[in-house]
């Protein structure tokens, strides 16, 4: 693995673990909570946080639609936190596989997103940063705000 996709994975192993460490201060009930009415509850956020390390990966190797929502009907765990960092383990590993076999200009190679979007391989990877970044953001608001509970959790080195 090149020492670019190397650095993205460090901060990605200390995100990842900030995360399953948020899920150990919930309770069975917080992953029903609902902040607001038309978006996902809790547990919802973090079925969807749990499959997208490997889903942007398959999105960023020119998945398609079609292909997308079978992995995703094939690869949601259960609400429960048990299934839910187990699922993200998986998909994390998956996505660090997948780097890792790629050559470098394999990582420069550009690839068209099913919706149209484009980069290469490496930027897909920086987008999959960004994205579970944004999600573990909204997920410690969640429990910061709306659970009233600081899960004491270091977000960043």
């Amino acid at each position: 693995m090149n020492v670019y996709s190397q650095g993205v994975f460090h901060q990605m192993d200390m995100a990842i673990q900030s995360v399953i460490n948020m899920i150990h201060t919930l309770r069975a009930e917080d992953l029903n909570v609902k902040p607001t009415p038309e978006k996902m509850s809790i547990g919802e956020l973090l079925v969807h946080m749990s499959v997208l390390c490997e889903a942007d990966f398959l999105i960023g190797a020119g998945a398609s639609e079609e292909e997308m929502d079978i992995f995703y009907a094939d690869s949601e765990p259960a609400m429960n936190s048990e299934d839910i960092i187990h699922s993200l383990t998986k998909h994390y590993t998956a996505l660090k596989q997948g780097i890792a076999g790629l050559t470098e200009e394999q990582l420069l190679t550009h690839t068209t997103a099913y919706w149209g979007g484009t980069h290469s391989r490496y930027e897909w990877l920086l987008d999959t940063q960004a994205h579970f970044y944004h999600h573990r953001g909204q997920l410690h608001a969640m429990l910061v705000h709306v659970l009233q509970r600081d899960p004491k959790v270091q977000l960043f080195e």
